[in-house]
C-alpha cells in the first residue's frame, strides 16, 4: 500500500480509517467535510426510518398503534417543572433601621446594621 492511498483498509463495519488529509487544500478538506456530514445525515436518516418500520411492526404484532404508545408517553398541559407560590413576589418589610430607615423581609442574608443585636428592637 502506498502512502498516496487515502484509506488503509477496506471498506466495512468496525475498519479503523486511516485517511491521509495532509495532502488536501482548505478547500478540499472543507469539501470532505461536507459529503461526510451529508453521508452521516442520511445513515443517521435510513436508521431512523428502519427502527421506526420495526417499532410499528411490533406495536402491529400487538394491535396497538405507535402512535397511540407514543402518545401516552408525552407529557400532558400543566406538568412539569411547578411553579413556586408567589415566586417574585416581594415580601414585606418586617424590620426597619430607624436611623436609615433601611427595611428588611426577614428573608435572605442578614443586613450588617441588624447583625448581632436583638431582632424584636427593630420589629414594625
Amino acid at each position: 500500500m502506498s502512502e498516496s492511498d487515502d484509506t488503509a483498509t477496506p471498506s466495512g463495519k468496525g475498519r479503523t480509517s486511516s485517511l491521509n488529509l495532509e495532502h488536501l487544500t482548505v478547500a478540499e478538506l472543507t469539501e470532505v467535510i461536507r459529503r461526510a456530514e451529508a453521508l452521516r445525515q442520511e445513515k443517521q436518516e435510513e436508521a431512523k426510518a428502519a427502527l421506526l418500520s420495526k417499532w410499528q411492526a411490533e406495536a402491529a404484532e400487538n394491535n396497538l398503534s405507535l402512535d397511540a404508545i407514543l402518545a401516552g408517553q408525552q407529557p400532558t398541559q400543566g406538568q412539569g417543572r411547578k411553579v413556586r407560590r408567589g415566586a417574585g413576589a416581594k415580601a414585606a418589610a418586617k424590620f426597619r433601621n430607624p436611623e436609615t430607615g433601611d427595611t428588611w423581609s426577614g428573608r435572605g442574608r442578614e443586613p450588617n446594621w441588624l447583625k448581632g443585636k436583638n431582632r424584636e428592637d427593630f420589629k414594625l
